[in-house]
């Protein structure tokens, strides 16, 4: 079965807050990808286990679909584009007739599913030279040249979190290396970016949606081990430096592959 993880209200309302968003980009090489076989109408895709709404703007209307009601009740306060409608669903059963959507996409997801019954239903639903695209974004990096040894402030709290993440998060760390889509014909892309100037409280914002800060406060509520990591962040900027912009960097990986059967 498929896990659940981010459905409480108050987690699902940090993650829509403060989690990135892919650049439009990442929608492009999709559709592209999607566009060299797949010759019908461009008319209904579905992300699966879409969270708060982070897919980003595209011209296909898209059914966006996850477990958690919060989260999807937090997609539909964010999100105003009107080629986006949002719903509650399980992965294991994808709302939708036979052979009835040309794209399925899953977005920082696919770790938590069930593939086998993911992979079931994305056969009977997808269209031939339909597309799946399955992809996520690794541990962000600071890419400020005077500021690259925050990564290492970085990587260590990230250790330390570690042990209080699901098990299946180690997925995201080997960037999809262990997923398999169930098709002949299929390509890996590295080449985005997902890039953003924050400050430091708006990165420690973003921190704090980890599931496993959450998880470890939960565990340890005497004390927020953020305010910690924060002044260690704050004293390697030196004096004055937090209130500079930091250049952050999500390495984003996808998984594209095309139903070339019926």
């Amino acid at each position: 079965m498929s896990k659940r993880f981010f459905e409480g209200a108050q987690h699902a309302a940090r993650y829509a807050a403060t989690r990135p968003s892919y650049p439009p980009v990442l929608m492009k090489k999709i559709v592209d990808f999607l566009s060299i076989k797949y010759k019908g109408t461009f008319d209904y895709a579905a992300d699966v286990g879409c969270g708060s709404g982070q897919i980003g703007d595209n011209d296909i209307l898209l059914l966006g679909y996850d477990v958690s009601e919060n989260q999807i009740r937090e997609a539909r306060a964010k999100n105003k584009i009107l080629n986006i409608e949002y719903k509650v669903s399980s992965n294991n059963a994808i709302p939708h007739e036979k052979q009835s959507l040309c794209l399925i996409t899953a977005a920082q997801a696919a770790h938590w599913f069930d593939l086998k019954q993911f992979y079931s239903e994305v056969h009977r639903t997808l269209k031939p030279m339909g597309v799946l695209a399955v992809y996520g974004y690794a541990l962000p990096e600071v890419a400020n040249k005077q500021y690259l040894h925050l990564n290492d402030v970085i990587q260590r709290f990230y250790q330390k979190m570690i042990p209080y993440f699901p098990p299946d998060r180690a997925q995201i760390d080997n960037r999809y290396a262990d997923i398999i889509l169930p098709f002949e014909e299929k390509i890996r892309d590295e080449s985005v970016k997902i890039e953003y100037e924050w400050n430091l409280d708006r990165f420690v914002a973003y921190v704090s949606s980890w599931s496993g800060y959450v998880n470890y406060m939960r565990k340890y509520p005497d004390r927020d081990v953020l305010i910690d990591f924060r002044e260690e962040l704050a004293k390697a900027m030196k004096s004055g430096g937090e209130t500079e912009l930091l250049k952050i960097e999500f390495p984003v990986f996808a998984l594209l592959g095309r139903k070339t059967t019926t």
